[in-house]
């Protein structure tokens, strides 16, 4: 596992006592909620009027947002291809779920979130709606600015039907070929309607890569005070109830980097090489992808690229076989996800090809088994 020496070397000048102690506050201390605001916003020249819930990681703060904003039986708006554990955490909040198609063809399916909302919305009378960007997990896609300008006229006019929620996770923006520019972007939620909730999942964890100390937050936006308020207030119940506190020596840590313009620019420094040696082991192996005809779904950028497999028989298969030839990738719907942060150059060069020779050995046992 990656780990950064800048993040480190910061964490072992964090007082003892600031690691030990119970955080001052359930919401997150003042100076870490300050972190985050400038990270997110100010950082990119933002101001965004927002209150900031602590949770431990990304998945505390998704998990805290479903259970405050729908009851149970209801369903939250899903991507069918998604991060697997969204849901097992709908599943423990006794909710359902109702995907969208997240692609057509190669851009973000539009029509299928607006179609899948305006269904849920008939439904339940709300919608809560998950959009996981940017280096979308599994399959590293990125929207473009015109997809969201497209995905807020949806959640704009929905809201005069209804609560409008609309959960953005954001785990990877630390780590998109955009930079800052990115985080501009959020300026779009800035004077939406007041029957919108803007609720923004960020992961700590993920930016320092130091999962194992569960920092996150919840960033809620509205131009609705007492709608955000009253949201705030549930929150913060619920890190009472479930977790307590988040760990203190982390957000501590998180706050010394984003609020030190030196460590900050280290910190910048040192991510920013693995963000271009990730970018160079993704161009190998999507590059090499298409020479040997190996389907995909559109990437981006990220630490996931995903097979495209329809076939559920193919791809299990397929996914067994792999195994025999130790390379390990992760079933999901829809494909095969590889992880190509986790694989060195050198093994990167010719994988495309070792997978998509596996690929035919697959298919051609299976259109074989179905002619006799």
């Amino acid at each position: 596992m990656l780990t950064f020496d800048t993040v480190y070397r910061a964490f072992d000048r964090v007082d003892d006592i600031q690691k030990a102690k119970y955080a001052s506050s359930i919401m997150g201390p003042p100076e870490f909620q300050a972190a985050v605001k400038s990270w997110l916003f100010e950082s990119a020249g933002l101001d965004v009027d927002c209150d900031i819930i602590a949770t431990p990681g990304g998945t505390g703060a998704l998990s805290s947002t479903i259970k405050n904003t729908l009851k149970h039986g209801e369903a939250v708006v899903y991507p069918d291809i998604g991060w697997g554990p969204y849901i097992t955490i709908a599943k423990e909040a006794g909710v359902m779920i109702e995907p969208y198609t997240l692609f057509d063809d190669n851009r973000f399916n539009v029509d299928s979130f607006r179609e899948t909302c305006e269904k849920v919305m008939r439904d339940q009378g709300r919608v809560l709606a998950v959009i996981n960007d940017p280096c979308q997990n599994p399959t590293g896609y990125t929207m473009k600015l015109d997809e969201w300008e497209k995905v807020i006229e949806v959640v704009n006019e929905l809201s005069e039907k209804g609560p409008f929620i609309l959960l953005q996770d954001i785990a990877y923006v630390d780590f998109t070929t955009q930079g800052e520019a990115y985080k501009r972007s959020f300026s779009r939620y800035v004077g939406l309607p007041d029957n919108v909730l803007i609720i923004i999942a960020f992961s700590g964890s993920k930016t320092l890569t130091a999962y194992g100390m569960r920092v996150g937050a919840q960033v809620l936006i509205s131009s609705n005070d007492e709608q955000r308020t009253k949201m705030k207030h549930a929150c913060g119940n619920t890190a009472r109830g479930v977790w307590s506190t988040v760990n203190n020596g982390a957000m501590r840590l998180f706050a010394d980097i984003a609020l030190d313009e030196k460590l900050k620019e280290a910190y910048m420094l040192e991510k920013q090489g693995f963000v271009h040696l990730l970018k160079e082991r993704a161009d190998i192996f999507v590059r090499e992808a298409e020479e040997v005809n190996l389907p995909i779904y559109p990437y981006e950028e990220g630490f996931f690229i995903t097979l495209k497999i329809d076939d559920q028989i193919v791809k299990n298969e397929l996914h067994l076989k792999l195994k025999t030839l130790n390379i390990f990738f992760v079933n999901v719907y829809g494909g095969l996800r590889v992880a190509i942060c986790s694989i060195p150059i050198n093994k990167v060069k010719g994988l495309a090809k070792r997978v998509k020779d596996a690929y035919d050995d697959v298919m051609q046992t299976h259109d074989e088994n179905d002619e006799t």
